[in-house]
């Protein structure tokens, strides 16, 4: 393991969990001490944590105080002298961690670029005044009068500062939309935003790192579907590395664009996952949002199988106030995510990751389906699956029927009791299954 030679500051906070922010710190010789709050920890994961990190429990990893005594009392009087950077990936935690680097002096983003790019209506004012196509937006709280938009014509509604697409909806009539807040209401703890409805053709995104103001390393893809298909049926999430696949020119489009929307956001340092709009009637980009972390659904993972450069390395280097690495030669593969799905029904078994992966073509496999949850969720959002996996192939047909190999060997791996109305049916079901059911004990 490489050691470190700069002094005692030799240690850094990740907040949240993120294998690959903890392994790229571990490997610079660096004291990782991961901040997590008690629920995250009690639950446990599946996920390797390198050895030697430390672990730090706080009540909440998004509130500055409790992540502030948690650091202290981890560290004692040292904090200041020891830690030498703090970073997440977690969405929810941007704002703190912009905070806390402030508090301490340490390199970082400041804390109103990073509130900016975590509210959405906030970033589209940004992007409208820099002169770039983005939706309209309005603020409403779903039962106040305080904020009674109008039916602004079809639209999407969302929360002000998600993440995905959850809860996030679309009304194209006034009957929709005055139907939706309605039901947002009852349990909204948010603030939501009101955007014109885009006719989108395509969703691309383009994911990287900037440093003081430079890209210093960005890669495009898009979505199988636009992002709000996922939110209206069952098909599975599927996310393309679009360089080197014949639409060079597409993606150095993209990079332009997004380019400008970052310098338009005040965005200067750090990694970015930010999504473009291809507008159906004109072809031309519009701005949807921009996040201060990686992207869901193995991004990273799959910028690392098509390039070579790891995003966590490169916030971990921006963290500390160092140059970003540069990146490895383009694998030239054709590499896609895509989600993976169970009938709805009782888990009793999922997929043994090893054995999942054996196939040369999966690079990873990240399961969510838990044991003994009945009725799995049906797909209602980009984060709403039960397992992940990442592919790659040497053509874009391969790559297809890779896709496909994977998400029927999951369901094919996995057994799933259908919702039986009777305890005689489930038991009749049982019976078939004793043998591999006995298995499992």
């Amino acid at each position: 393991m490489e050691m470190s030679t700069e002094g005692s500051r030799d240690a850094i906070a990740v907040i949240g969990l993120d294998p690959q922010l903890l392994h790229e710190a571990v490997r610079r010789g660096l004291r990782t001490v991961m901040v997590r709050d008690t629920a995250d920890h009690l639950r446990g994961t599946s996920l390797r944590i390198p050895p030697g990190v430390e672990e730090v429990v706080v009540e909440d990893v998004t509130d500055v105080g409790d992540v502030w005594a948690g650091l202290s009392r981890h560290f004692g009087d040292r904090l200041r002298e020891d830690l030498r950077g703090i970073v997440t990936f977690d969405e929810f935690a941007v704002s703190t961690v912009a905070a806390l680097a402030a508090l301490l002096k340490l390199p970082g983003t400041p804390l109103g670029r990073a509130v900016l790019m975590r509210d959405k209506h906030l970033q589209k004012q940004a992007v409208l005044a820099a002169g770039l196509t983005a939706a309209r937006s309005r603020v409403v709280v779903p039962g106040s009068p305080l904020t009674d938009v109008p039916f602004p014509g079809p639209c999407v509604v969302k929360p002000l500062a998600g993440g995905g697409t959850t809860a996030t909806e679309a009304a194209r009539s006034e009957e929709e939309y005055r139907a939706l807040l309605q039901r947002l209401a009852p349990s909204a703890t948010t603030p939501f935003v009101v955007e014109d409805l885009v006719d989108v053709e395509r969703e691309w995104i383009v994911d990287g790192v900037v440093q003081n103001g430079t890209v210093v390393f960005s890669s495009v893809g898009s979505y199988a579907e636009p992002c709000l298909e996922y939110t209206t049926d069952t098909k599975p999430l599927t996310v393309y590395r679009a360089d080197g696949t014949g639409e060079d020119e597409r993606c150095e489009e993209a990079r332009a664009f997004a380019g400008k929307a970052l310098h338009a956001l005040g965005y200067d340092d750090g990694v970015f996952h930010l999504e473009l709009l291809q507008d159906r009637a004109t072809g031309a980009f519009w701005f949807g949002e921009c996040a201060a972390r990686v992207g869901g659904a193995l991004i990273q993972e799959g910028v690392m199988a098509k390039h070579g450069f790891s995003l966590a390395r490169s916030a971990v280097e921006v963290a500390l106030g160092v140059p970003v690495s540069g990146a490895d030669e383009d694998t030239g593969r054709y590499v896609a995510t895509t989600s993976l799905h169970l009938p709805r029904g009782t888990v009793m078994k999922v997929p043994d990751p090893q054995r999942f992966c054996a196939p040369e073509y999966v690079h990873e496999v990240r399961i969510a389906a838990r044991l003994g949850v009945t009725d799995t969720p049906a797909v209602r959002s980009t984060v709403h699956w039960q397992g992940l996996c990442l592919v790659s192939a040497d053509s874009a047909e391969d790559l297809e029927v890779h896709l496909e190999a994977v998400r029927s060997a999951f369901v094919e791996q996995s057994m799933v009791a259908p919702t039986f109305g009777t305890g005689r049916q489930v038991r009749a079901f049982m019976d078939g299954y004793e043998e591999m059911w006995r298995q499992q004990l």
